[in-house]
């Protein structure tokens, strides 16, 4: 069996689940930080799942795949978000460092071309990117103000970057291989984000 399809579908349904978890979480604690999480782990799986339905109708991979990028483009403006959300007590200042991790970050993006050859699209993920990173960045850098949750934060954005230069290399994706362990990585660590925004929750 095609291993994209297990990967995908293992996606699909880890983060649907932490999305139903995410709702309960924003239910119970009357917080809309989980609920801009469960609204991204909806996005990426959603954009998942159109790329799994077509590979299972049609049995390729698509050529043009503007549903998904677009779905992906806002899970991870629902993450700036809840990034947001959480420094909306701070209003953050000027950090050359986060600025420095912030440009690094848009030219890895747009050096990748991720999400396909559309400049208009490489050009939304490296600012959206960018802002998030920036913002973990210079939250880390405050003293008392980052966490645990912005290291997670830049690790995700880090390891997205590192699945898309990994696709490049890749030209097997029926078979288990390094892509693949990259985004099971990074799919489990997309879900770790629930228990850490509940983590924050307790505490304050």
């Amino acid at each position: 069996m095609n291993f994209e399809l297990i990967d995908n579908c293992f996606q699909v349904a880890v983060l649907f689940c932490a999305a139903i978890a995410a709702i309960a979480a924003a239910l119970r604690h009357k917080d809309r930080r989980f609920l801009i999480l469960a609204l991204f782990f909806v996005c990426v799986s959603m954009g998942t799942l159109y790329w799994v339905l077509h590979i299972f109708i049609f049995g390729n991979v698509p050529q043009v795949f503007y549903v998904s990028e677009f779905s992906w483009l806002a899970a991870y403006l629902f993450l700036l978000s809840f990034q947001m959300v959480r420094t909306d007590r701070v209003r953050p200042l000027f950090s050359l460092p986060s600025l420095f991790c912030a440009l690094l970050t848009a030219a890895v993006v747009l050096a990748v071309r991720m999400f396909g050859p559309s400049y208009f699209v490489s050009g939304a993920f490296a600012g959206v990117f960018s802002a998030i990173v920036y913002l973990a960045v210079w939250r880390l850098r405050r003293k008392g103000g980052g966490g645990l949750t912005d290291c997670w934060l830049l690790l995700c954005v880090g390891l997205q970057l590192l699945l898309f230069v990994v696709s490049v290399f890749m030209e097997d994706f029926t078979r288990f291989n390094l892509y693949f362990a990259v985004d099971i990585t990074l799919t489990l660590s997309f879900a770790v984000l629930l228990p850490l925004a509940l983590r924050e929750a307790a505490e304050k």
